[in-house]
């Protein structure tokens, strides 16, 4: 059964209009990539770094991941609970807590097919290696958690009401991109920073700290995503099953 439901819910995220923004997600860091490297004349260098650093940090952990992640992630689960198919899908010998993962799981990976190799590439690109400062590997990291933890807040965000994509926006543009910037307590409950914390386990060098200095150390950032994957799981299958109850408003 939980192949079938990955199976339906593959395709059901794989629609024309989704695809248009994943290649979005996925051609503009690379596009970016490529204008710097052939108009700015630089080398291997702090400057490269930062740029790449800045470009992974302020476009794709800020912006482009989360809107993807969210259109993916609301739609997983969300789609079908606006169109009724979801009475069908409640009805099955399925656990609501496998449902759930299932979801999360399917729209993970398809955001962390289109985000992270498009993270290392354009880092590639910028950096002009593929080793230098472990800094490919320690974004494609970082974008790689920050893909499943952000899925998973968005489909159990769906699970809970259907104007996810309202409350998500909200989310990403007030509490990610503005609050946690400019309020470094509220850091510790932020999916970009769990994120940019794993990026240490690759990303230690000492040249590499002059401009990759993460506010979360990689424990602190572990600790963090794992609770708020296990959160996330939790509260969408608490959701999922006081939606045989009643009606959502």
């Amino acid at each position: 059964m939980n192949r079938v439901l990955a199976s339906l819910t593959f395709r059901q995220l794989l629609g024309q209009r989704r695809n248009f923004l994943l290649l979005l997600v996925a051609v503009l860091p690379i596009g970016l990539a490529l204008i710097y490297r052939f108009t700015e004349e630089t080398e291997l260098s702090r400057e490269t770094g930062e740029f790449a650093v800045g470009m992974a940090d302020a476009m794709t952990l800020t912006i482009l991941l989360p809107l993807a992640a969210l259109i993916l992630g609301s739609a997983a689960l969300g789609s079908e609970i606006e169109d009724g198919t979801a009475v069908f899908l409640l009805t099955k010998p399925i656990s609501r807590w496998r449902i759930i993962a299932v979801k999360i799981a399917v729209s993970s990976v398809v955001a962390t097919l289109v985000v992270v190799p498009a993270t290392m590439v354009a880092t590639w690109i910028i950096h002009h290696s593929p080793t230098a400062d472990g800094l490919m590997f320690g974004l494609g990291l970082s974008t790689l958690v920050a893909a499943v933890l952000y899925c998973a807040v968005f489909v159990a965000l769906s699970a809970f009401t259907n104007r996810a994509i309202i409350v998500g926006l909200l989310y990403v543009f007030i509490w990610e991109a503005f609050a946690t910037r400019f309020f470094s307590a509220l850091r510790w409950l932020s999916i970009r920073e769990y994120a940019t914390g794993w990026g240490e386990v690759f990303i230690s060098s000492d040249e590499s700290a002059i401009y990759f200095d993460p506010y979360l150390s990689s424990s602190a950032s572990l600790v963090g995503a794992c609770v708020a994957f296990v959160a996330a799981n939790i509260f969408g299958a608490r959701c999922l099953n006081r939606f045989e109850i009643g009606e959502r408003s």
